[in-house]
């Protein structure tokens, strides 16, 4: 069994970051992955502008199981 990342990359596309044989490779990719994204903007954590962003990455990112 194999997990294949998939993330958001604000254009309203997926990137596809590779697949991993465990969950946690997985997740560590994923958070990663979300670590990168949010650096792009210079909005302090808490704002509605943040929560945006970062909504927009959760909603259209995922990890599925193959």
């Amino acid at each position: 069994m194999r997990y294949e990342v998939s993330v958001y990359n604000g254009t309203y596309q997926l990137e596809y970051r590779g697949h991993f044989e465990t969950f946690d490779e997985a997740i560590d990719e994923f958070q990663k992955a979300e670590s990168e994204y949010i650096q792009n903007f210079e909005y302090e954590v808490g704002t509605t502008e943040y929560n945006h962003e970062l909504e927009n990455f959760m909603f259209n990112s995922r990890i599925d199981k193959s």
